[in-house]
């Protein structure tokens, strides 16, 4: 019998359920459909948040009131701060988290919804008539119908594990996979791309002998990930990580096996992540490397297993036994569980719009590693928009699209999208051309300026007076600074000139914050979040400047609007050139400027016949 629902969202992981999440918020009904409720929100890596780029879009996520950073503070065990020592614009936060709390939490989270109908089921089908998505069928033949679906299926998707010569079906180990829906979506018209990852193995945590290893303890000085968290976990509260590392023993163990991967054994077609490759890929090629880091994590402060973070790898087990023994520390390891990879397909990104929409298939949206990302937080992210622009578009409001410069979020669609991916795609600082405006510390003044009011209304209440009065508080206390000088009391007591203004103290390399707190009260009185925001903004306002000027400069050629039904035909163009806009129909030429295989000779013609 069929079931009417607005939104349908195919997968449970970390895209799915920000996905559902989000939809709900904004009025939607919405069936999450998953291979396995117990496993909704499962870390199938490894067990922490955040890090390089990642941490903001963490932030992004929570500011509109998303769960993975509300998930990941509630369930720490760790902070560190990456790249400390450096400016804000690569300050990173990573928390390492109890895996099975962290699931647990996101569970409750979505049990306490209503009107998110969680069912456990494999979809084979998606239901399309006239380029239209009409609903899915999963595997007993129940066609459950709506006005829109969201596919977040990660790694389920005609999922292949390798280990060794062992091939075993499934995204997850223990966990079945999609087998039919690829095969649906190729009938459909998607053209699909294979794509592989890995996970290392997992060790009994007690044959580990710790005294060799270097430890890595917490840090207090910390911002959690949510602004709704006010706990911080103090040293004795969290765990020790540890490092140790790989040797030319466990290269030669790996070197002289390498048929046996499957890897490098053939069996494996789909592409790797650059960033984050096995522990094979490092070791053949670079051989000039004697030792790859080994970053030994806990699962949870009582969990008894270890992750090994960079040995992922495909070799047989027994190898993979000798492998780990081979390791400082790790002489009398007990290996709980191979490591392994895993093939699954992904949709062609360069076929999905900015809003993630499907190009050709109206209300067929994805998210998550079905767009050819890789981790939590990229999947969240695209979750998030994935919900929240199905929402828009069911209720015939303009849809969001996060601008560069604002938001890791819409670096990430932007490149996925016009760039397409050859790899599994990863978010790094290095991707964002802006990356001093994209910062840990104004993720919520970055999102409070992305999504219309009305909408951030509805899917952060709680959150959206708050943003308002930080802005106020920002506004008022910069343009008191720029004209508050300081007395020869004052100046004495901060060693500086009498007259002094207080926005070039702050610039000072020397300048001592706490010193200002007990002489303005204006800055005392502000809120933590919104200070520090107000502190870096100050301190980097040449640079900032700067950037918001690139901004503006390209921002005024990327906004000139492309007429719908634009005829491409007619302009005196390369036939390449002609073929991939009439393809990617742009509606602005920055969406055009960044269509792969477009010369800046193209755009030149372009530009000029939509100026006349």
């Amino acid at each position: 019998m069929s079931k009417e629902y607005k939104i349908i969202v195919v997968g449970g992981g970390h895209a799915g359920v920000e996905a559902s999440r989000v939809a709900e918020k904004m009025g939607m009904s919405v069936i999450l459909i998953t291979n396995d409720r117990n496993s909704i929100g499962r870390m199938s890596c490894n067990p922490a948040i955040g890090g390089l780029a990642k941490s903001r879009v963490v932030r992004e996520v929570d500011t509109l009131g998303g769960i993975i950073a509300k998930a990941a503070d509630k369930t720490a065990i760790q902070y560190r701060v990456l790249n400390r020592k450096k400016g804000p614009a690569v300050q990173s936060t990573r928390s390492q988290n109890d895996r099975k709390k962290y699931e647990k939490a996101v569970q409750e989270f979505l049990n306490k919804i209503e009107n998110i109908k969680i069912i456990d089921g494999i979809v084979n089908e998606v239901i399309i008539e006239n380029s239209e998505i009409k609903g899915v069928i999963i595997s007993d033949g129940e066609e459950i119908c709506s006005d829109a679906v969201i596919l977040a299926t990660g790694t389920f998707l005609g999922g292949k594990m390798f280990i060794g010569n062992d091939e075993i079906h499934g995204g997850r180990i223990g966990e079945s996979y999609q087998s039919g829906l690829s095969e649906s979506l190729r009938e459909a018209g998607l053209k699909l791309l294979r794509f592989k990852t890995g996970t290392p193995p997992r060790i009994k945590r007690k044959t580990i002998n710790f005294d060799r290893l270097k430890e890595q303890p917490g840090e207090e000085k910390y911002i959690p990930f949510s602004m709704k968290t006010e706990k911080r976990l103090s040293i004795s509260e969290q765990e020790k990580c540890y490092i140790t590392f790989t040797n030319d023993n466990t290269h030669r163990i790996i070197r002289s096996n390498l048929d046996k991967s499957a890897l490098y054994g053939g069996k494996i077609v789909g592409i790797g992540p650059r960033y984050c490759p096995s522990i094979e890929v490092k070791v053949e090629k670079f051989p000039h490397n004697t030792r790859h880091l080994v970053f030994l994590e806990p699962e949870g402060k009582t969990e008894k297993e270890m992750y090994p973070n960079g040995i992922s790898n495909s070799l047989p087990e027994e190898i993979q036994v000798e492998m780990l023994h081979s390791i400082c520390g790790l002489e009398d390891a007990l290996m709980t569980q191979p490591g392994y990879a895993v093939e699954y397909d992904v949709v062609e990104p360069l076929e999905i719009k900015p809003t993630l929409e499907h190009r050709k298939i109206k209300n067929l949206f994805f998210a998550g590693q079905i767009m050819g990302t890789s981790g939590y937080e990229e999947a969240a992210g695209l979750g998030l928009l994935a919900g929240m622009n199905a929402s828009l578009k069911l209720r015939n409001e303009p849809q969001v699209i996060f601008p560069r410069h604002l938001s890791y979020i819409g670096v990430m669609v932007d490149d996925l999208v016009h760039r397409g991916a050859d790899e599994p795609y990863r978010l790094l600082t290095g991707r964002a051309e802006y990356r001093l405006l994209l910062r840990e510390d104004n993720a919520w003044l970055s999102m409070f300026q992305c999504v219309p009011e009305n909408v951030l209304r509805e899917i952060s209440p709680e959150y959206y007076p708050v943003f308002r009065d930080w802005s106020k508080q920002i506004r008022r206390t910069t343009i008191y600074l720029g004209e508050r000088g300081f007395n020869k009391q004052e100046a004495e007591i901060l060693s500086i000139q009498q007259g002094t203004i207080a926005k070039d103290y702050i610039r000072r390399p020397d300048a001592d914050i706490e010193k200002l707190d007990d002489l303005i009260p204006q800055l005392s009185a502000m809120d933590e979040v919104p200070k520090r925001t107000l502190m870096i903004e100050i301190k980097y306002e040449g640079y900032i400047n700067r950037q918001m000027e690139q901004v503006e400069e390209i921002k005024a050629l990327d906004d000139m609007k492309i007429p719908q039904d634009f005829d491409y035909k007619k302009l005196p163009l390369r036939r390449e050139a002609r073929d991939k806009f009439t393809k990617f129909q742009p509606s602005t030429i920055g969406e055009a400027s960044r269509i792969p295989g477009i010369a800046p000779s193209d755009l030149a013609v372009l530009v000029s016949t939509i100026k006349k």
